[in-house]
């Protein structure tokens, strides 16, 4: 009886060890299914899934929940992610620089606006650009609010100089279309009587008569000059290659031009018609320049008057078409109003055509701006889209 006891107690041990044996298994084998789970999530690989095929009952239901905890999570992260694109999308839509930064200082976001007003190609730290928040040239507006559990600030920054610039060409442009108005009233129909009246007149009464209209008439045709800067058309952008469109414009320039494009494949998105007429204006102000330069004859090859374009991806993703030549620089007094309307140096100058590139840039949703290299002598206007 006592060795039959022995026996029975040795084989409860025995199943009893077999059966924690198999329990600790498969509780391991559970622990490390959870765990890897939870690790591939961590590396942000969602591409895993638990068998539910040939497997025990119990372990298909443990793979099953395992299996919805992942398209759960995979769900709640593809919904983060497309929301996170959907801020930044309306981000780099604002024209207005956006700034979001801890703390600490770190700037967290930041959109292409931003880039472009403060030149940088990256944006990591506050204190990158802390110079030029002091430097009395930006508008400045803070709020405040909390992002993954952290307050934020988000900085809201504006140009005082561009925004003063918009607000002088949208006053020139209130004001040329009264001028135009009135003096187009006046002028008409003492140009419409004056033809009639010559149809009738003799002698000295026909050459007073026709010296009013040829006056009259040159005074329309100035006045239309002005009415072209009030009216650029409503821009019909479509995708089109620079390359080709800038070496159209240079063969139709008067001086040879030399066209760089990088890369070769480069598309701008703009009413090319539009863009046409800003390259040919800056070309033949380009040309002019050179005529009006005395040429000496000693000099080298390489420094002689000459014109070039330059077309590129600027860093913040733009189009970048700058028109270049090394005739002579521009005095500054008169490079800070070259872009005023009615202001011009030429003898038979109507001081509308820089006014009106930078108008159908403006409402292209681009810039025009003169640089000047001193040290090269270089002067380049700068499209930018």
């Amino acid at each position: 009886m006592t060795t039959l006891s022995t026996i029975i107690v040795l084989a409860l041990i025995l199943v009893g060890t077999v059966l924690y044996v198999r329990l600790w298994l498969h509780y391991r084998r559970n622990i490390r299914k959870v765990a890897f789970m939870f690790d591939a999530i961590d590396n942000v690989d969602f591409s895993f899934k638990f068998p539910t095929q040939h497997i025990g009952h119990d372990e298909k239901l443990l793979n099953q929940s395992l299996n919805r905890i992942k398209l759960f999570l995979e769900h709640a992260r593809d919904e983060a992610v497309a929301q996170e694109k959907y801020y930044e999308q309306i981000m780099d839509a604002a024209g207005t620089a956006l700034l979001v930064v801890d703390d600490f200082g770190h700037i967290l976001q930041h959109n292409k606006a931003a880039t472009t007003l403060l030149q940088r190609e990256t944006l990591t730290h506050i204190d990158q650009v802390k110079e030029r928040l002091n430097d009395g040239s930006l508008a400045l507006r803070e709020t405040y609010t909390t992002l993954r559990g952290s307050r934020v600030r988000i900085i809201a920054l504006s140009d005082i100089n561009g925004e003063l610039a918009n607000r002088e060409v949208d006053s020139w442009i209130k004001l040329i279309r009264v001028l135009t108005h009135e003096i187009m009233n006046t002028i008409t129909p003492i140009t419409s009587l004056s033809e009639t009246l010559l149809k009738h007149a003799e002698g000295e009464q026909r050459e007073g008569l026709e010296t009013i209209n040829r006056t009259s008439s040159e005074l329309i045709t100035f006045v239309e000059n002005y009415r072209r800067f009030t009216h650029v058309p409503q821009p019909q952008p479509k995708l089109f290659y620079v390359k080709p469109f800038v070496e159209r414009m240079a063969h139709l320039a008067s001086h040879p031009v030399t066209v760089n494009v990088m890369p070769a494949d480069l598309l701008a998105y703009a009413d090319e018609g539009l863009m046409g007429r800003v390259v040919t204006n800056l070309l033949k102000n380009a040309g002019e320049a050179i005529d009006a330069q005395e040429v000496d004859t000693t000099t080298a090859a390489d420094v002689l008057p000459r014109i070039w374009v330059n077309a590129y991806t600027g860093d913040d993703d733009s189009v970048v078409i700058d028109v270049c030549n090394n005739a002579e620089l521009i005095d500054a007094d008169v490079a800070q109003h070259i872009f005023v309307p009615f202001f011009t140096t030429k003898n038979n100058g109507s001081g509308v055509g820089l006014p009106l590139s930078r108008q159908i840039m403006r409402v292209s949703g681009g810039t025009l701006q003169l640089i000047q290299d001193a040290q090269k002598g270089v002067v380049t206007f700068r499209m930018k889209l």
